[in-house]
């Protein structure tokens, strides 16, 4: 099911592609290397996805911090 969605949605983008005029394009991504987070990003609206990229990953790394002190406070009460 999730292949045919996939599918799907590749084919009304590249179907909708030559009836838009003017469209311009963008990404951004973040790459850990180690604990340090490497954020890329291109296109007009790089700045504001680096950012909303930046925080989801903020929030990451705190999710996983809690998680480990949850454990670590259930390993030390026995």
């Amino acid at each position: 099911m999730g292949f045919i969605l996939i599918f799907a949605g590749f084919i009304m983008l590249f179907l909708a592609f030559p009836l838009k005029e003017g469209v311009t394009g963008g990404g951004a991504f973040v790459i850990f290397i180690g604990p340090f987070p490497l954020a890329v990003g291109f296109g007009e609206h790089a700045p504001i996805l680096i950012l909303i990229s930046v925080i989801i990953v903020m929030m990451m790394i705190l999710v996983t911090l809690l998680s480990f002190k949850r454990l670590r406070t259930k390993s030390d009460n026995p």
